[in-house]
């Protein structure tokens, strides 16, 4: 059964608890199976809190208080005693005693799907160093879903060198998972006269080459 927000704090007053809320029940389940829906309920709600939600949580910061069900970001002070902050605020929530709250504790695929949703965010952080960290990982790591996030993260770029890596990124990236066939080829074309070894790998499982013998001439349009 999901739990409720107490009678005195709504949803407009806290908009990230009651979406936790929404999901606690497939949060606290804890599956790779079934967490998705919450993962991409915080991702797209558009809220500012969203990024320290989905950190938090990848972190194992995340906590449920038992005695209402809220969900908070704690960090232990000493013995049992744990501080709680607000996620909609980022303020002080108090404290309570570790047998009162209940650790979310996301086990590595969680871990992992939360990153693919991080990235959104962590592509247009303010900081360059981040902005950096999120490409590295995208490159060593690429796949279908990182396409629209650092597409978006293109535009407003302001670093030259980080702006180039996005925009060969993206070219890498549609190569191999573009929408359409004229994209993916538009892709490849643009990387004619790149060399590089990720350009040579990323061909690799979609080029493939068939021997025919011709007794004459080769057919027009044969390579």
């Amino acid at each position: 059964m999901l739990l409720a927000l107490p009678f005195a704090v709504s949803a407009q007053e806290a908009p990230v608890q009651a979406l936790l809320q929404d999901h606690a029940e497939i949060i606290t389940k804890n599956s790779r199976k079934t967490i998705g829906p919450a993962i991409d309920a915080i991702a797209t709600s558009a809220l500012p809190q969203a990024q320290e939600v989905l950190q938090a949580w990848q972190a194992k910061e995340m906590w449920l208080r038992k005695s209402d069900g809220l969900f908070f970001k704690a960090e232990k002070l000493d013995g049992k005693t744990y501080q709680l902050t607000d996620f909609d605020t980022g303020l002080d929530a108090g404290t309570a005693q570790k047998a009162d709250l209940k650790q979310i504790k996301p086990n590595s695929g969680i871990r992992a799907l939360i990153g693919t949703a991080l990235v959104q965010f962590q592509l247009s952080d303010p900081d360059p160093v981040r902005r950096s960290a999120a490409l590295t990982s995208l490159e060593r790591d690429r796949n279908a879903a990182s396409l629209i996030p650092l597409r978006a993260s293109i535009e407003s770029e302001a670093d030259p060198d980080l702006k180039a890596r996005k925009i060969r990124l993206e070219r890498l990236l549609t190569m191999a998972f573009g929408e359409s066939e004229t994209a993916r080829v538009a892709a490849i074309q643009s990387m004619s006269g790149d060399l590089g070894v990720d350009v040579r790998a990323t061909l690799n499982p979609i080029v493939t080459s068939t021997r025919t013998a011709f007794a004459g001439a080769v057919p027009d349009g044969v390579n």
